[in-house]
């Protein structure tokens, strides 16, 4: 095993490319940008930036999410806590001073998003099998190396193989987006094919479980959350103000009463790019939906989370979090508000019935009997 000076380890992570371009990211938003209602970059400020980050302009582009390069580096600033998302805007925030903290955060944040599988950990897999590969086997040119992880990739249980071909959402071979996120990441040096002191030590700091949400508030905090029936003309919403200790599975219980649906179907969450459920539906790798609540799957207003209730029908559901208020007495969740008609999910015949329309109080006496005091 290679020896890791440890000192030189901060000062490595503080160069990677990866970090340089979220701090200029952070940078460029200073105290204050918009942004969309996706909670990203407007299409007029890619291009500059690009530039803040050191990156190529990359011409008309619909959103950022087409700079892989500009994408990673916004989600590791997200990651490494560089900036902060909100309801309209983006702004700089102050990082940890641990510099190993941040690469950990900023490389997690990116793993992730980089995998599309249900645990979201399909890139991390790769990635340490690849750290293992040119550790053991330094210089390796493409075709080697492709073999030699392929190989090594054999070796991982079963669970782990089976993602494999989740790794990279635009695609991309397994060696070649190892190559690429690792060199970004300041682990690899890609003309050689040879890891850096950085990539020995990130060699036992990179971990196939996904780091979990770290909780913002506490459980005596209470959440207002408007919970909107996507793709729906006019729309179709409820508002609600609950406990951050509701877990995601009582707020899928909570869902199914705002728009009066019948729960005879499976259901799935998705935050931060992770697929929770309830576990009984042996829906493979997906997370424990009671281990999640809403003070760590909603960090701070504007965040969001989405739920899709019937996986063959859709009906798709997006959860924002519109403000929070710190330490006030215990509340039941109650419905304030909301708007238009909760359409009919199952029927039979070929015309569906009319909706049932949106009554505050009649949903308000349904929430009162779940019995959810925090």
């Amino acid at each position: 095993m290679t020896a890791v000076d440890a000192p030189a380890i901060p000062e490595a992570a503080q160069g990677c490319a990866l970090l340089v371009r979220a701090r200029a990211l952070a940078g460029f938003v200073g105290s204050g940008r918009p942004v969309t209602a996706k909670a990203v970059l407007r299409r007029a400020d890619i291009p500059p930036a690009c530039t803040a980050a050191g990156l190529p302009d990359p011409g008309r582009v619909v959103s950022a999410a087409h700079v892989p390069a500009l994408h990673r580096a916004w989600v590791a600033a997200l990651g490494a806590s560089l900036i902060e998302v909100g309801l309209r805007d983006v702004r700089a925030t102050t990082p940890p001073e641990d510099v190993a903290v941040q690469w950990r955060s900023a490389v997690a944040a990116v793993l992730r998003a980089e995998s599309d599988d249900p645990a979201r950990s399909a890139a991390t897999v790769v990635c340490r099998a690849a750290l293992d590969v040119l550790a053991a086997a330094p210089g390796l040119g493409d075709r080697h190396f492709g073999d030699a992880l392929d190989a090594e990739l054999d070796r991982q249980p079963i669970s782990d193989r089976l993602t494999v071909g989740y790794a990279f959402r635009r695609g991309l071979l397994p060696e070649v987006g190892a190559v690429e996120v690792l060199t970004e990441c300041g682990v690899l040096d890609p003309t050689t094919r040879v890891l850096t002191p950085l990539g020995h030590w990130a060699r036992h700091e990179l971990t196939n479980e996904p780091a979990a949400p770290r909780p913002v508030w506490t459980n005596d905090d209470v959440l207002q959350l408007r919970i909107d029936l996507d793709r729906f003309r006019p729309p179709v919403w409820r508002r609600v103000r609950l406990p951050a200790a509701t877990t995601l599975a009582e707020l899928h219980q909570i869902i199914q009463i705002l728009f009066e649906w019948d729960d005879d179907h499976l259901h799935v969450f998705t935050v931060d790019g992770m697929s929770y459920t309830d576990p009984s539906y042996g829906l493979g790798r997906y997370a424990d939906e009671e281990l999640l609540t809403l003070a760590a799957a909603l960090p701070r207003a504007g965040a969001r989370l989405s739920y899709r209730y019937d996986l063959g029908d859709c009906w798709d559901h997006t959860v924002l979090l519109e403000a929070g208020e710190r330490s006030v007495p215990a509340t039941r969740p109650t419905c304030l508000d909301g708007r238009g008609a909760a359409p009919v999910e199952d029927w039979p015949g070929d015309e569906p019935p009319p909706p049932r329309p949106f009554h505050l109080a009649a949903l308000n006496r349904h929430l009162t009997g779940l019995g959810a005091e925090k």
